[in-house]
């Protein structure tokens, strides 16, 4: 398939559906716990009314965390409970986040993350509410696999 008719399918096609979400007031806590039992890179962060509120990725998540961490140093072992104990998903989430729809295409999509340091696209509707996620993990998949390609209907 050339690049050019990958870019016109809608995002509803690869976008994923179903996902791992938290509310504001989840604490950070579980929100690590969740990064380090699932084999994702995003949570989306859900309001009071269930729509989407913003996003909490790995990375910003690990730039939280003490350096000394992965030495389990007690010292950050300290640090990172105070911190994840005291803080909820509101207080770190990104808000400041472009969004698309199921009925983009994965051309603009492409053109977003050539643009910005990001690696995953809330899905919503009209609303506000959270359809999906597309990452560009999701893309590779589509591009370089026969899977993705019978999966977006092609």
């Amino acid at each position: 398939m050339l690049p050019k008719e990958l870019c016109a399918i809608k995002v509803k096609a690869v976008m994923t559906r179903d996902l791992i979400t938290v509310n504001e007031e989840t604490m950070l806590k579980e929100v690590y716990h969740i990064f380090e039992t699932e084999r994702i890179h995003h949570i989306p962060v859900i309001n009071g009314e269930g729509k989407f509120a913003g996003m909490i990725s790995k990375s910003d998540m690990l730039l939280l965390l003490d350096w000394g961490t992965k030495l389990k140093l007690p010292a950050s072992e300290r640090k990172n409970s105070f911190l994840l104990t005291s803080n909820l998903a509101k207080d770190m989430m990104e808000t400041n986040i472009l969004k698309v729809s199921e009925e983009d295409t994965i051309g603009r999509c492409v053109d977003i993350f050539k643009e910005n340091y990001f690696h995953a696209l809330p899905v919503t509707d009209t609303d506000g509410y959270l359809k999906g996620l597309i990452t560009t993990y999701d893309l590779m998949i589509l591009a370089y696999t026969e899977h993705g390609m019978i999966n977006a209907g092609l």
